[in-house]
Order: C-alpha cells, then structure tokens, then sequence
C-alpha cells in the first residue's frame, strides 16, 4: 500500500509541478503580454481593447489560484511559525508534529467547505451568464479556476495529512517531500 501511494503522490506531484506550475506561469506570461499590447495601444495609438482590462486582471488572478496548488504541495506557503519554532526549541517536537496534523486536518476541512458551498457559485454564475465588468468575458471560468485550486489543494492536503499522521507514529513516508520547506525569511 506505502508504495501504491508513493507512486501515486508522485504522479500527482508532477503533474502538478509540470502542467499545473507551467500552465499558470504561461498564463501569467500571457496576461503580462497583453498588459503591455494594451499599453501600447492605449498610449501610442489612443485605443484601447474593452475587455483588455477585465482579460489582463483575470487572467493574472486566475493563474495565482492555479499556483495556490503548487505552493501547499511543497509546503512553501506563507506561514507564521514563530511559536511552533519556539515550541521546537523547547524539545516538544512532538507537540509540534500534533498541532500540524491538526491545522493540516483543519485547512482539509475549510477547503471542502469552500469547494461545497463556492461551485454552486460557479453554477449560478453560469446559469445566469454574468460578466465582468467589460460585459465581454463571462465570470465562470475564473471562479471555475478558483474551486480548481481548491480542489487540488485538498487533494494535496489527503496526501500531507496522511504524512502528518504518519510523522507522530514515527514513521516516514514520502521522505522524497519534505514535510517542512525549510526557507528562512
């Protein structure tokens, strides 16, 4: 079973490092590229796209939920850990390693939530045919983007718990991931 689900959190994390991590940077390129088309159009030649606006900022915000996936997966996400550093020091590393299967089942829980309660949102939105503020481009498909992110940000949280389950048994799985990403700031 460990190997079976080695292999798997391996796959999962390569696509998301490879297609998912490259699909939002080509997004985020994309958008950038366009900001700067329009600029050109704007101050050069006096007209503007309507929805130049509307494109570039979605766009962009749309490629940072993608990479919100990215970022829990190596664990690299903006944390205050002053107390929990604290708490190490101290020599309760195991008290440590409880309270982050705790928030890791916590974060499990809030995005279920947010994924249960935001895609009928999605639908509605949908349904409805709402638009952004240029009333070109339809608003869906971002905030389809945003239930993406959370969704594999989820998935990503199954495998990190079990980790986190496993790191207060004493035991090691997926040593190939860090459970801590280790950046001083």
């Amino acid at each position: 079973m460990e190997i079976a689900l080695d292999r798997t959190y391996r796959v999962y994390r390569w696509l998301l490092d490879n297609l998912v991590g490259h699909g939002a940077a080509i997004i985020m390129l994309g958008s950038v590229l366009l900001a700067i088309f329009e600029i050109i159009r704007r101050y050069i030649f006096g007209v503007v796209y309507d929805w130049g606006q509307d494109a570039v900022t979605y766009f962009t915000v749309g490629s940072i939920y993608l990479y919100f996936a990215v970022t829990q997966a190596r664990r690299s996400h903006l944390a205050v850990s002053a107390l929990m550093d604290y708490i190490k020091g101290r020599g309760y590393l195991k008290l440590v390693l409880v309270v982050r299967l705790i928030v890791t089942a916590g974060s499990l829980v809030m995005y279920g939530a947010i994924i249960y309660y935001g895609w009928s949102t999605v639908i509605r939105a949908q349904m409805l045919e709402r638009t952004t503020q240029s009333m070109v481009l339809l608003i869906w498909p971002f905030q389809f983007i945003l239930m993406l992110g959370f969704i594999l940000m989820a998935v990503t949280l199954v495998f990190q718990l079990y980790q986190d389950y496993q790191a207060v048994r004493n035991k090691t799985v997926f040593a190939w991931a860090p459970a801590e990403e280790g950046l001083e700031v």
